[in-house]
């Protein structure tokens, strides 16, 4: 299967292949400012497995921390998020907002320690992210 995402204004698409590994929710301070909402819903890939079809001439990245690989990318257009670049564990993010043929399926919320919403669905709730991706691996009660 391949998944397809677009900026706000369609200047620049991306394809993602196959399943994604994680589809979730994100209560980071984060994920919450990029997008000026309580919570974000990020479905994972690995990098290799993403790829702009076009528009990769408008791309802009950001890197709060400057670093050379990984970041933010938005469209230099309409300033619409693209994907985020999760450098550290090679995965690349689309907000499943942005993904027209997904069928969102959240497993789990990252972050829970964050919440300025809490949402009381039955899934698990990390309090920051899962240990292989650097965290602690702990779970909060809902």
């Amino acid at each position: 299967m391949t998944y397809h995402a677009q900026c706000a204004c369609g200047a620049i698409k991306l394809e993602a292949e196959g399943e994604p590994l994680v589809q979730c929710y994100c209560h980071c301070n984060s994920c919450r400012s990029r997008t000026g909402s309580p919570v974000s819903a990020p479905v994972l890939w690995p990098k290799e497995h993403v790829h702009f079809t076009s528009g990769e001439d408008k791309l802009r990245r950001y890197s709060k921390n400057n670093l050379p690989e990984g970041g933010v990318y938005s469209c230099e257009v309409c300033n619409g998020l693209v994907g985020v670049h999760l450098a550290g564990v090679g995965l690349f993010d689309i907000f499943a907002g942005l993904l027209s043929d997904l069928d969102f399926k959240p497993t789990v919320h990252l972050n829970y320690e964050n919440a300025v919403l809490r949402i009381q669905d039955g899934l698990p709730k990390l309090k920051d992210m899962p240990e292989d991706w650097g965290g602690s691996g702990e779970f909060l009660a809902e």
